[in-house]
């Protein structure tokens, strides 16, 4: 922040921070939530403010009122299904107006903009993240949806220290809303580097979660009319868009929420059909980046004269508003959320028609709509045909929702199978913690491959970019149409890299999970310019791939082992000092750790790495080589020299230092690239003897690190120290038990060491 900036800030109170943001001043309960902090419920009637209450509030106790208190990244969670890209733009808004754009970084983790993974490189930066439950839980359990195996500790780190959870009308998490209170009740019994929180926010005043109710001061003018409609099942899709366009007004907006996708689609489908002058838009998240982008921007800038046909996507996250609204019968907690969006600003005085109905017994509804969690709603509804009810109204309703979703049990034994990011480590899915099956999806991307109807061996996998969410469930159906259970039939099926070689391989439908990346033939179809997945469709889909690109960037220089690890070592120091948690012996270890953790580089298979692609390197020990003849290819496949920087610290006391745990300095050296840390197995076709590359026997030439430390020549014997009941598995759950370190400062030190290496790196890169 700028002298300026801080001379403006420092004398203002909330209240003027507020407009600043806004335009508008802050309603009690947001005022009480900068006073006093985030609690860990809050309840506020739909169109009261959660959002800006929440996030204002942190925000304005991070860098004006209590920055040393405050967490440095706050994580806003949002229902998965719901387009984040809202809350996002939003956020946004609010840095810029504020001056703060330069200051907190903003990113989007959601649908495949959870893969970016920008936001991990800047650990000591204050940052919201803004993504979707789905996203967001399952990297906070470091088994993240699409994100690579070798990185997800890194999220796990980030996640669990250091930061405030929001989580965005909680009722509406499934399984994650347990999740997320187990989690946090495990950083607080497991300790954290610095605190993290966890509040949770409904639109429901119910007392269904602990803590008092919010009792906020927002008005309950905007008023909405409840009526229902009763389409026949046989007819069901035709008669909605007939009723919605007889309840129609012309200048205004006519929300449909759907549970269901293909209702979703079906609908839209009919209202286009039906009412060809008039704007008709499908909203949902199964749209590829760009397309999400463009409809959330033509929806903000369009007149309000038409039909907006949704499934989930704004059922929290979304100031979107409608003076006619249609609800299928859903869990109160949604009922409450969809209602809000019917005259939501109070700008339609004589009020909003709210039409809600009974979706048809099917595949979407196995056990009848009318059954089970709806049921309360449904008696509410009946209760109130007719009436014009509020937002307060709907809040101080005593409706009994759904029981808690079944989730998996989640304590520190469960906890301690998650940090294990091994190959083949069990549970290799966090699915069962995070979403209800029915509401998995998968990301799904389209290539135009011509008559070879598959991709080339050396073809990237897709960017996100490229990428469409779409439901787990219709693309197990879909590969099973094509070609059976393997879905290798003629319609070409879905091809993936495999995990264990990196080849293409089709995609078996058993096999999926959520988070799989999958590339269809372009000509397969299953997605529409102006509805997104559509697996109906035969219709052949652009390809979006760009080809392989350089990178921009790479290494211009030969970098001698011993000076990478003293800069190393450097930045290791700088990052902890901007830092709060590690100190003392932990302070210690991580620079220790990030002197010694390239040692293994030091083996001839990485020497000749570095050496044999051509050009003038130097004598003596090199770390990396100098564009263009650093091109990574290795004489062994999988070598990982980590590997052998933890045999070398593992041979002998020889180096232990005073002032460091040597267990956990050898620990962070093996985990700095995310490949050996827990389990260590041997890869897919290594011969025996041979761990990740490194034989029995292998000799290391002496290694001496211009700070003193001198390791001399010696042989290696890979297997012993990592197989079950060795020295490995020993050390590892040592540090896990360790009161003083656990899972969550665990990850978080070993994300430090990897962060120094990086930037470290980075010292020597330039543009290529």
């Amino acid at each position: 922040m700028t002298q300026e900036q801080q001379e403006r800030q420092e004398p203002q109170g909330y209240e003027e921070f507020f407009r600043t943001a806004t335009g508008h001043r802050p309603h009690a309960h947001q005022r009480a939530l900068a006073e006093s902090g985030l609690p860990r419920w809050v309840r506020v009637p739909s169109g009261g403010g959660k959002t800006a209450g929440a996030v204002l509030a942190w925000l304005y106790r991070r860098t004006v009122s209590a920055p040393g208190a405050t967490p440095r990244r706050l994580v806003y969670v949002l229902p998965q299904g719901s387009l984040a890209d809202w809350t996002h733009a939003r956020v946004g808004e609010w840095l810029q107006r504020l001056g703060l754009a330069q200051q907190v970084d903003l990113h989007l983790l959601a649908g495949p903009d959870g893969q970016d993974g920008a936001w991990r490189r800047h650990p000591e930066r204050t940052a919201v993240l803004v993504g979707t439950h789905d996203v967001l839980l399952s990297r906070a359990l470091m088994r993240g949806f699409a994100d690579s195996r070798t990185m997800a500790p890194v999220s796990f780190a980030l996640l669990n220290n250091d930061a405030h959870w929001v989580f965005d009308e909680a009722p509406l998490l499934g399984p994650g809303l347990a999740t997320g209170e187990r989690l946090q009740a495990l950083r607080e019994e497991l300790g954290t580097t610095a605190p993290t929180g966890s509040t949770w926010m409904s639109a429901v005043g119910d007392g269904t979660g602990p803590g008092p109710d919010a009792g906020p001061d927002t008005g309950a003018a905007p008023l909405r009319r409840i009526r229902r409609l009763r389409p026949a099942p046989g007819r069901y899709v035709a008669e909605l868009a007939a009723a919605l366009g007889a309840a129609h007004r012309p200048g205004t907006r006519t929300l449909a929420l759907l549970d269901s996708p293909r209702r979703a689609r079906e609908l839209h489908a009919a209202l286009r059909a039906a009412h060809p002058d008039r704007p008709a838009v499908l909203l949902h998240p199964y749209l590829r980046a760009a397309e999400r982008q463009l409809l959330v921007r033509e929806l903000a800038e369009a007149p309000e004269d038409g039909f907006v046909v949704a499934s989930r996507a704004l059922d929290a996250g979304s100031d979107l508003s409608g003076r006619t609204v249609l609800t299928e019968l859903a869990p109160w907690s949604a009922l409450v959320q969809r209602a809000g969006r019917c005259n939501r600003h109070g700008e339609h005085p004589e009020g909003g028609d709210l039409l809600w109905c009974v979706p048809p017994d099917s595949v979407d509804t196995p056990t009848g709509a009318e059954a089970g969690a709806e049921a309360g709603a449904l008696e509410w509804l009946e209760a109130h045909e007719g009436v014009a009810v509020s937002a307060a109204d709907l809040f101080r309703a005593r409706v009994a929702g759904p029981g808690a979703p079944h989730s998996p049990a989640l304590g520190a034994a469960e906890l301690a199978a998650l940090f294990d990011t091994g190959r083949g480590a069990e549970p290799a899915d966090a699915g069962p913690w995070v979403c209800a099956e029915a509401e998995r999806t998968v990301f799904v991307a389209w290539r135009d491959w011509g008559a070879a109807g598959e991709p080339a061996p050396d073809e990237p996998e897709p960017w996100r970019a490229e990428q469409c969410e779409a439901p787990l469930a219709e693309v197990r159906a879909l590969l099973r149409a094509d070609g059976g259970e393997d879905g290798g039939g003629d319609g070409g099926g879905a091809w993936l890299r495999d995990r264990a070689d990196g080849r293409w391989r089709r995609a078996a439908a058993g096999e999926l999970r959520s988070g799989t990346v999958l590339t269809f033939d372009s000509a397969r179809g299953g997605h529409l310019p102006a509805a997104g997945w559509s697996p109906g469709s035969r219709v052949p889909v652009p390809s979006l791939f760009t080809g392989r690109t350089p990178p921009a960037t790479a290494c211009t220089a030969w970098v001698g082992l011993d000076q990478h690890l003293r800069e190393t070592e450097e930045e290791a120091w700088a990052l902890t000092s901007v830092l709060p948690g590690p100190r003392g012996a932990q302070r210690e270890a991580v620079a220790l750790a990030a002197r010694l953790h390239d040692l293994g580089k030091c083996h001839g298979v990485f020497q000749a790495k570095l050496r044999d692609g051509g050009g003038d390197p130097p004598e003596g020990l090199l770390a990396k080589s100098r564009a263009p003849w650093n091109n990574g290819v290795s004489a062994r496949p999988y070598f990982r020299h980590e590997l052998v920087s933890a045999l070398l610290l593992l041979d002998g006391g020889h180096w232990h230092p005073d002032g460091a745990d040597p267990s956990l300095v050898t620990y962070l050296v093996a985990a700095h690239h995310g490949q050996v840390r827990v389990s260590v197995r041997p890869e897919p076709g290594e011969e025996a003897g041979t761990l990740l590359g490194v034989r029995e026997g292998d000799r290391t030439p002496p290694v001496s690190v211009s700070t003193g430390e001198h390791f001399p020549a010696r042989p290696l014997s890979p297997a012993a120290p990592f197989r079950p009941g060795g020295a490995w598995p020993a050390l590892v759950a040592a540090l896990l038990a360790d009161p003083a370190l656990g899972p969550f400062r665990l990850a978080h030190l070993e994300c430090l060491v990897r962060t120094a290496d990086w930037r470290s790196s980075a010292r020597h890169d330039g543009p290529v």
